[in-house]
């Protein structure tokens, strides 16, 4: 056993050239000075840390973890930019490491609801950096030290970062096993897009979702790894991995992650692939040392060495490392408390898209200590609209307790919390995730012990979801929606119909159900029935039935209807020009100057849509550059405004004020605005109506 751990050191520590690591170097931080005052959030850092953050419910990992004021994570930003920086062009290598991962897992650790598989990858690699040599090759410190430039690297560098690489590929297609993957219930309606035009001249929307999205994801996560890992196979790996990244790159808004992974997938070459790349370009370009690397003492040359415990520790730390990634994605049968209908907090099991909610109803109310219920507005206290805090247990937790110490600042003693979340996941009914009748902000909740009050998916019904595909085919339209239900029995969802929706039904597929309407009028329905719900009023359907009871409502939007009818009565008038009858008199919709305006403006605003659509490359690069610029200037602004206000002290209110309007010009700008699903022009009109 010993022999064979020796050898298994001797292994870890043979050398190898640094060049194809210190390219992953170079990417990895110009990449991470790219995201930075994007995605991380540099550029609107005074909105998440202004003053009013302590008025702001937060979700960190670790309950007792604070932000700093608002000019010192700015200044943070900074540090972490600078440090992106260091990396890239390897000056002061392990210091700007060091900074850049503590800074980044203090980000990280600090809100849980901007967490994703790709900020998670982004840590580890940074890590990955810190007790790696990188910087061996092609790097500042390696021209200030002779003795780092061009030197080998022990071989666990290389095998560190080709299997996390090849873990996110894996874990990724083990994750997607899951059978609404497969079934292709998880990414609905991606064939929409433009990078799918192609194959639409062969296959039908439905089958690119089913066949390209769901199983190709499947078989390309699962094989990937095993394709960049052998020699004869790479170059089928280079193929079909750079195809799927520059298709998730235009589909999804997910930063850097795309080409980060475009980058990370070369560390599977042969290590000094980079050197010999290099070596190909024009004499112009050769200023990186193209000579055989240099020995390094860390590293292991003879048959028969003599090991240290450098050689050791590396070893060990390296299994240690190994060991954790692949236990942790695995592991929620010890952290039970952040298991809802996803296990764990999302963000490090490498479920990337597995599932997909469907947010249809938060209800939150309070009872003070004499009983008297209140309500609260869902994404009261939050900055951000997102509602990821609904899907898991622990941060419903931190947001009703939250909540209640926001309450009692305002005199209301002891309040309980209630919180009742509806949500359908991978296309099932909606129902409840959480059990309403518990008091959350009291709750004793620990991440070892699963969260009781945490509702079961009703995975029973999910062979439902073919009859509510139909369902949705036959009733939506314009003006008509449709929702599917499923409650748990002697439950009850108490609902209000907007006085837009004038002739809304409820109809019953399974059970039994008991609706009860302001009025005091009761009525019991079985399958196959179907009551009129009156508008302007709430009601309760209550499920009487020992099973789960399934019910959908159908909306009609009575006010979009006569909107409707009154623009296409317009239109067609316009395609006819009649000789004009001086006796005759105009009609309703030609006197109403409102139904004008808007069909110009809709009219205006189809012409606009179609320019940008068609709108040339050139002309959108510079209007993607232009943004970039934007949203970088906004982010030094913050930073030139910290450190000032840091070592100077803040200047006075008015110069202050200044200040702001001027970041908010920069702010407003960097926004690109996008066309709503909904006409704004026909919400307005809503409103008239």
């Amino acid at each position: 056993m010993k022999g064979s751990f020796s050898w298994l050191v001797s292994e870890l520590s043979r050398p190898k050239d640094a060049s194809i690591l210190a390219f992953t170097r170079i990417a990895f931080g110009i990449l991470m000075a790219i995201d930075i005052p994007q995605e991380r959030g540099m550029n609107h850092a005074d909105i998440k840390y202004g003053e009013d953050s302590g008025l702001v419910c937060k979700f960190p990992l670790f309950h007792n973890l604070h932000p700093l004021s608002q000019d010192w994570m700015t200044f943070l930003y900074t540090v972490l930019f600078l440090s992106a920086i260091g990396i890239a062009v390897g000056f002061m290598y392990r210091l700007n490491c060091a900074l850049f991962t503590s800074i980044y897992w203090y980000f990280f650790f600090l809100d849980k609801t901007t967490w994703n598989n790709h900020s998670y990858l982004y840590g580890l690699l940074a890590f990955l950096f810190l007790i790696s040599d990188a910087h061996r090759y092609a790097s500042i410190d390696g021209l200030l030290r002779k003795s780092l430039q061009n030197t080998h690297v022990p071989q666990w560098n290389y095998v560190l970062f080709r299997f996390q690489i090849f873990l996110v590929y894996f874990y990724a297609g083990l994750k997607k096993t899951d059978l609404d993957w497969l079934s292709g219930y998880s990414m609905g309606r991606l064939s929409r897009h433009w990078v799918f035009d192609p194959m639409r001249l062969f296959m039908s929307e439905a089958m690119m979702d089913l066949v390209v999205v769901h199983i190709g994801g499947f078989l390309l996560d699962i094989s990937a790894g095993f394709l960049l890992f052998f020699d004869k196979t790479r170059w089928i790996g280079f193929i079909f991995c750079s195809s799927f990244h520059f298709m998730n790159s235009q589909m999804f808004n997910i930063g850097m992650f795309p080409y980060a992974m475009l980058a990370t997938m070369f560390i599977f070459c042969h290590s000094n692939s980079f050197k010999i790349f290099v070596g190909k370009l024009p004499c112009g370009f050769n200023m990186l040392s193209l000579s055989p690397a240099k020995q390094n003492s860390n590293c292991i040359y003879e048959k028969k060495p003599k090991l240290s415990w450098k050689h050791y520790a590396a070893a060990v730390l390296t299994i240690l490392y190994i060991t954790e990634q692949l236990f942790l994605p695995y592991s929620h049968s010890i952290t039970k408390g952040y298991n809802g209908w996803t296990e764990g907090p999302y963000g490090y099991s490498w479920d990337m898209m597995v599932h997909s909610f469907q947010n249809q109803h938060i209800k939150i109310s309070y009872k003070d200590k004499e009983g008297k219920e209140g309500f609260i507005k869902p994404g009261a206290f939050l900055k951000s609209r997102r509602s990821r805090w609904s899907a898991h247990p622990d941060m419903t937790i931190q947001y009703a307790r939250c909540l209640k110490y926001q309450l009692v600042k305002m005199g209301i003693e002891n309040p309980s919390i209630y919180i009742d979340v509806w949500k359908s996941l991978n296309s099932r009914f909606q129902q409840r995730m959480y059990n309403p009748n518990v008091d959350l902000a009291n709750y004793k909740w620990s991440p070892f012990t699963h969260p009781n009050f945490t509702l079961p998916v009703l995975s029973e019904l999910s062979n439902w979801r073919q009859k509510l595909k139909e369902l949705k085919k036959l009733h939506r339209n314009e003006t008509q929606n449709i929702v599917f239900v499923a409650d748990f029995p002697g439950m009850h969802l108490e609902n209000f119909v907007q006085e837009d929706f004038g002739n809304t039904t409820i109809s019953v597929l399974r059970g039994k159900v008991l609706v009860e309407v302001d009025s005091g009028r009761n009525v019991s329905l079985s399958v196959g029935e179907t009551l009129k719900v009156p508008p302007g009023v709430f009601h309760k359907v209550h499920t009487i039935s020992n099973i789960t009871s399934c019910y959908f409502y159908v909306y009609i939007n009575s006010t979009d209807v006569s909107l409707n009818d009154k623009l296409n009565s317009y239109a067609k008038e316009q395609t006819v020009t009649p000789v004009p009858d001086p006796l005759q008199k105009s009609t309703a919709v030609n006197e109403d100057p409102f139904i004008v305006e808007l069909n110009q403006q809709q009219e205006a605003r189809k012409i606009v849509q179609h320019g940008s659509k068609y709108r040339p490359f050139a002309q959108r690069a510079a209007r993607f550059m232009h943004k970039k610029f934007m949203t970088f200037r906004r982010s030094f602004l913050l930073s030139y405004y910290s450190c000032r206000n840091l070592i100077f002290g803040k200047p006075n209110t008015e110069q202050l004020a200044t200040e702001r309007e001027y970041l908010d010009l920069w702010l407003t700008m960097s926004n690109s605005s996008r066309p709503s699903e909904h006409s704004q022009d026909q919400r307005n009109a809503k409103r008239e109506l």
